[in-house]
Formats: C-alpha cells, structure tokens, sequence
C-alpha cells in the first residue's frame, strides 16, 4: 500500500515538472511577498508539499530541496514564514523559473529577505544553474534569532550573468546552506534551528531578467537604516533603477526596525557588511526623527552627531575611499506628527539637522527625500505616500525614495525607459518627476 507521505512527494515532483517544462509568459519577474494574509496559500501548498508559486506576480516556484534538489519535508509555515525547520548543510531555498528561451549574457538578478534561529548555518551563498552546472556567488551570514525583538535579518541583493542560454526548460537560482559555523545558543532563545524568508513588509523573494545590456559602470554600495528603507526594499528598487539607467549597485545592506547610527556600530549584520570593506558609497539613514532633533536643539541632541561621525569614521577604516549620502527622511502625520506639532515644524527642524549630521560625516551629500514628499504631498494628493499608519513608506513612498537617492548618486536624468519597479506606470512617471525636481532643479 502506497503511504500519503509517498503520495505527496509525488505531487510535488509532478508539480515541479510540469512548472519546469511548460512555457509561462509570466515567469520574469517573480515576487514572493509572505505573511499572515497568505498563511492558507502557504500551509495547503508549503507545509504539505514543499513549494510557493509567486504570491504577488510571476509564475516562478519557491521549493525546499538538498543539495542534490531532492525535496525535503521539513517545511512550515512559522509566524506566517515559510520556513525550513532542523536545518542543515546543503538544504536550500529553491527557485525555478519556466522559460520559453533565454539568451546568453542574459543578467538575473535575484533579491531575498533571510532570517534562521541558533543551530542553523550561519553560512548561506547563493548559486545558480548555468549549463547544467551549479556557480557560485556571494556568501551571506545569519547571526539569528529568527523572530522576536531580538531578530537579525539578512538582506540578500545579488546580480548574476547566464553564460549560456536556455530554451525551453528552467533558470534555476538557490540559496543554500554551507558547511561550518552554526548561529550559536541565545540565552532565552529556544529553537529548532530553523531557517526562513522573511515576511512583509520585507521582501521574501523576487527574481527578475535584467535582459542583456551591460552596465557602463559599478559602485559598490552599502545601505544602513531601519524600515524606511526596508519597507518595500527600497535598496532593490534602487539596485533596479540603476540597471535600467546603465549603471550597476553592487548592493550590501544591513536594515532593523527603529535602529539608529548609535545601535548600527554594534548591530551584527552592519559589522559584518563594514569588515568587508571596499565601499565607493555608504548611505545612512538615520532615526526618523534624530534630523528634526538636532535642527530643534542642536546643543540639547548632539550625540546624534557624535553618533553619526563615529558610524563614517567606522566605514572609512576598512573602505578609505568611500562617499557619504545623508538621508533626510520624510516628515510624516502619523503619532501627532512625531511630537513636533506639524508637518512644517518637522520639515523645517529636519531641514536644518540634516545638514548638521551632512558636515558631522564630512562633506557628505544629503538626498532630500523630505523635499520631493513635500512636493508630492502638495501637488499630488492622490498618490499616497505613507503606510496606513501615516508612517512608513507606502510603495510609492520607497520608489520616490529610490529615485531621490538614484539621482544625488549619478546627478543626471532619467533616460527613455525608466523602471517601474512594479508599480502603476502613470504614478512612476510622476514620481521621476519629482524627483528630478528636487534634486537637480529641473
């Protein structure tokens, strides 16, 4: 008698093939965006049979395999996230893309969200299948845990080039776990060693065909903030942006809710990032509100530009070279305007601290995000910029972002065929718009 357990696994092969081999005209790009809106999706199709189709656009599949890409059957659904539980060297976090032909030189790029609890590697790379063999990209590290206040995410931003081209089967790209180190015992912290992507509003998952043009130019950048740059990923959208206007971010990022220049010196993932060295860019994005502060009271709130000057003294030691661009993060409705009493308080204190922290770094340039939401907001009602909680980013909120911290980076217009990034092509335009506006007065 066959048992389920033997029936399930041969559904998800079953399911597996028939993606792999049928010719999709959605496959690029494919998003995976998590969470408790998609639990039921996830626990019918993850925990029983260890795969995703994109939840938010594409039809490219998200498994869980071993190094050999046999499917394994450790998959939940933790906190809405899909996890890997009792993870060990080799498991991965696999994804197929079905395509009709792909040409050689043909760029992926691939962007991912990555989280694991203590017992789990601490060691991830991420591969791809290119003539039917496996290459190998960068390497990432987890510090855990997972989840709680206590959490370390890993931002994975990556751009890899097709030597060969395929017709008619699959792109293949995984992250996978290495031998070695594991993410060592946390006091308080009980686990089981699982590894999973990330929920929203962090990006899970998304692989995109970035075509066959090559990039005039490489910078490497290192991004550091909290979620008004996590929010939608807005390092994405701007290693996207870049591409499509000819140049190449090589993208490191290191991101956690409410942290500011101060918790960046010790926070692990920003360490790391640091130690690696040879950054042409760091852009910082402090607390929301740590601008206003010192334009409010410059003497009252000057470790924030003690704070600052320390995290740029701390990226020059290993990156000598390096640029600085200050954010000036939007001012914002929500929690009675952050306690400044308006919009135009909180513009006008932000407005002036900024280029206090700006001379504090050394000659760093500010991208005054503030001034295009201030546009915006005056000019464009309609198009909202803030979460629901009058706060954060909406979409539309990081696009603009991006597009502000694309032009204080290369100081030129967009060209002809400007990216997206997904959003309503109409809205797009008029962001750009504003963006330029804001940052090289046009």
């Amino acid at each position: 008698m066959v048992s389920n357990n033997y029936l399930r696994i041969i559904v998800a092969m079953m399911i597996l093939a028939f993606y792999s081999s049928s010719v999709h005209a959605q496959t690029f790009p494919s998003k995976w965006i998590f969470g408790k809106s998609y639990a039921e999706k996830m626990n019918n199709t993850w925990e029983e049979y260890g795969y995703i189709v994109a939840t938010v656009a594409g039809e490219g599949i998200m498994s869980a395999a071993d190094k050999s890409g046999n499917n394994i059957r450790r998959c939940k659904v933790i906190e809405g996230r899909p996890a890997i539980t009792s993870v060990k060297a080799g498991d991965c976090f696999l994804f197929t893309l079905p395509v009709e032909s792909l040409s050689a030189g043909s760029f992926i790029g691939f962007d991912a969200t990555l989280t694991a609890d203590p017992g789990a590697p601490k060691r991830w790379v991420v591969e791809w299948e290119d003539g039917k063999q496996w290459k190998t990209g960068r390497e990432y590290l987890c510090h855990g845990p997972a989840l709680g206040s206590a959490h370390t995410y890993t931002s994975i931003h990556q751009v890899f080039k097709m030597e060969n081209a395929v017709e008619g089967c699959s792109v293949k790209v995984r992250l996978r776990a290495l031998e070695g180190d594991v993410i060592p015992p946390m006091e308080d912290i009980q686990s089981t060693g699982s590894a999973m992507l990330v929920s929203s509003t962090y990006l899970g998952a998304y692989v995109q065909n970035l075509g066959t043009s090559q990039p005039e130019d490489t910078t490497r950048i290192l991004c550091l903030g909290n979620s008004f740059t996590y929010y939608h990923s807005s390092p994405a959208m701007l290693k996207e942006i870049a591409w499509r206007e000819g140049h190449y971010l090589d993208v490191s990022v290191s991101v956690k809710g409410g942290r500011s220049m101060k918790h960046h010196q010790t926070l692990p993932m920003t360490v790391d990032n640091i130690a690696a060295g040879g950054f042409d860019v760091a852009i910082l994005q402090d607390q929301s509100r740590a601008a206003a502060w010192v334009g409010q009271d410059r003497k009252k709130n000057a470790h924030h530009l003690k704070e600052i000057a320390v995290m740029a003294d701390m990226i020059r030691s290993t990156s000598g070279e390096c640029d600085f661009v200050v954010e000036r993060t939007w001012s914002y409705p929500g929690k009675k305007h952050a306690g400044f009493g308006s919009i135009k308080a909180f513009d006008t204190y932000s407005k002036k601290g900024v280029k206090a922290m700006a001379r504090a770094v050394g000659n760093a340039r500010v991208s005054q995000i503030a001034e295009a939401f201030k546009y915006c907001r005056e000019e464009h009602p309609d198009i909202m910029l803030y979460h629901t909680d009058s706060y954060h980013p909406s979409v539309y909120g990081s696009y603009l972002k991006s597009c502000v911290n694309y032009l204080v980076l290369f100081g030129e217009p967009f060209g002809d065929d400007p990216a997206d990034c997904g959003i309503d092509s109409a809205k797009a335009a008029v962001l750009r718009s504003i963006a330029e506006r804001t940052v090289l007065k046009r």
